[in-house]
């Protein structure tokens, strides 16, 4: 009850309000919303968040709040937070984000790809796209191919307990985050 706004709740909350309930889409409070998004828009068109690690996290949930409630995949921002995610994409296709992004306030690739740094990266681009991009492709071959990742990679962190303090690892982000993106994927691109 005492944090403060934050990009990953007001984007989440924009997402439900725009696919899930008949709030016009017009309402003063949800233009309001998206206007403090655009607002607190990373420089490199990145945003950062409260609860999951962390740029790549918080991009996603900007983008797919701010999409779910009308905006175009030509917005400004939207074009900046897609070059961004681009521009992060690992060489084996996938994403991975450093802890220490929360604590230094800039992005830290992690050196890896996990598959829900790569599931959220990913549906990004898919909620953004029009048809199959080669960064969705090679995201998406980095699923399939790396599903069975039991490294020290699927226990890696993907939330904040308390930033820069603790994090937390949540057991089925690897299965639902990637099975998420992978029916995104098809619900879309294979009719």
């Amino acid at each position: 009850m005492l944090d403060a706004s934050s990009v990953d709740l007001t984007g989440r909350t924009l997402d439900f309000l725009g696919n899930y309930t008949s709030i016009d889409k017009d309402d003063q409070q949800i233009k309001k919303a998206i206007k403090w998004l655009v607002n607190h828009q990373e420089d490199d068109g990145s945003w950062n968040c409260r609860w999951g690690i962390y740029y790549i996290y918080g991009t996603w949930t900007a983008i797919i709040g701010l999409m779910a409630v009308g905006i175009r995949p030509n917005h400004p921002s939207i074009t900046r937070a897609k070059k961004w995610i681009e521009h992060t994409q690992n060489v084996d296709g996938g994403w991975g984000e450093s802890c220490n992004s929360d604590k230094i306030k800039k992005y830290i690739p992690l050196g890896v790809s996990t598959l829900t740094h790569t599931a959220w990266a990913l549906d990004s681009l898919i909620t953004i796209a029009d048809e199959v991009t080669p960064s969705i492709q090679k995201g998406i071959n980095f699923l399939i191919n790396h599903a069975d990742i039991k490294d020290w990679r699927s226990s890696y962190p993907k939330g904040q307990g308390m930033g820069g303090e603790f994090y937390i690892h949540y057991h089925s982000y690897d299965y639902i985050w990637p099975l998420f993106t992978l029916v995104k994927y098809l619900k879309k691109f294979n009719k």
